[in-house]
């Protein structure tokens, strides 16, 4: 292939334009740095948070995923009992000085208010890999993913096909995220997704992320639009602001019906029985009780792994069925509801 950069000249140049050391260098926009980090190119950085994932999920098959989310703060009981035992060698220095030893006190008495969480890390591993395995060796789920509703059986990259139907994925972090991940990452095979936010204090997201799906975004929105694009399944653990943020941000897409029905998972039924008083909200009349009894209390593996497995398995029946006389063609194959990009 010729160099573009060595094209003869149709017109013959003086000495000097021909050697180039009196010309002025240029750059063309899509390569300046610096006017795509000014806030003049804002816009051009949030397409670029829509379309580079886009292309990506496109190229691994990516068809369907199974959400986790929870606390980042939550560790498996061997690294909490290890970064305990740091934090208190630590204390035991005497080269502390006062403000470091308060500092490092604050840090273990807010790591201990976590350990409740440490067996919740284990069932989310757990669940995951139970969650992935399925969605692998499943064949009824693999060929009714065809029909299931996926807004991304409309486009021209519809023909890309995917072994795992359901991916499991996160928000890419440490914690309950990462024990997820982790989960899935131990089924030969299967994919494991991460999708970041750009934080000062994460440097990057936990090592069980496949290659390829591990995803970094700067703007919270455009993150949540491709964690819930293609989302058939929800599963909470205990966690703060992030976790209750994107489980009411879901719950709220579901029952405004702008996404299609799909089932919800609140791991640790006390967590999220003190924390939300769901009898509540219905009694003040603000939600409906048949909302609240949609949601999955789960205290276990087989108790979420079930709630969900099910959801899917009256899904597929009812793609199934035959259709009555009655029943029009349109409303045995409706589509899901219209998502612009």
């Amino acid at each position: 292939m010729a160099d573009k950069h060595n094209v003869e000249s149709p017109y013959t140049m003086k000495d000097q334009d021909q050697d180039k050391k009196q010309l002025k260098p240029t750059i063309k926009a899509y390569a300046n740095a610096d006017f795509l980090n000014s806030q003049a190119a804002r816009t051009i950085r949030i397409l670029c948070e829509f379309q580079e994932p886009m292309q990506r999920l496109h190229a691994n098959g990516i068809r369907g995923t199974i959400l986790v989310f929870g606390s980042a703060r939550s560790m498996a009981r061997a690294d909490f009992d290890r970064t305990v035992n740091g934090l208190k060698l630590k204390l035991t220095q005497g080269e502390l000085s006062a403000a470091d030893r308060t500092t490092t006190q604050t840090r273990l008495d807010a790591l201990k208010k976590a350990e409740w969480m440490c067996p919740w890390v284990e069932i989310a591993e757990s669940l995951s890999a139970r969650l992935t395995k399925w969605s692998l060796d499943d064949k009824q789920l693999h060929a009714s993913m065809h029909n299931l509703p996926d807004y991304f059986q409309y486009d021209r990259f519809s023909q890309v096909e995917s072994h795992q139907p359901l991916v499991i994925t996160t928000g890419g972090g440490p914690g309950l995220m990462e024990a997820a991940n982790r989960g899935a990452a131990s089924i030969p095979g299967a994919k494991s997704m991460g999708m970041g936010i750009s934080l000062p204090f994460e440097k990057g997201l936990n090592p069980y992320v496949s290659d390829g799906l591990e995803f970094e975004f700067h703007y919270f929105f455009t993150r949540k639009f491709w964690m819930m694009y293609s989302a058939k399944a929800l599963i909470v653990a205990p966690g703060g602001f992030g976790t209750m943020d994107e489980l009411f941000e879901l719950m709220t897409l579901r029952q405004t019906r702008k996404i299609p029905d799909l089932p919800i998972v609140l791991l640790c039924s006390k967590f999220w029985k003190t924390v939300i008083n769901w009898e509540a909200l219905s009694d003040f009349g603000v939600i409906s009780q048949k909302e609240v009894d949609s949601l999955c209390f789960a205290d276990t593996v087989d108790e979420a792994f079930n709630f969900i497995k099910s959801h899917f398995d009256h899904q597929i029946d009812s793609l199934n069925a035959p259709v009555s006389p009655s029943t029009s063609p349109a409303k045995a194959t409706s589509a899901p509801p219209t998502v612009s990009l």
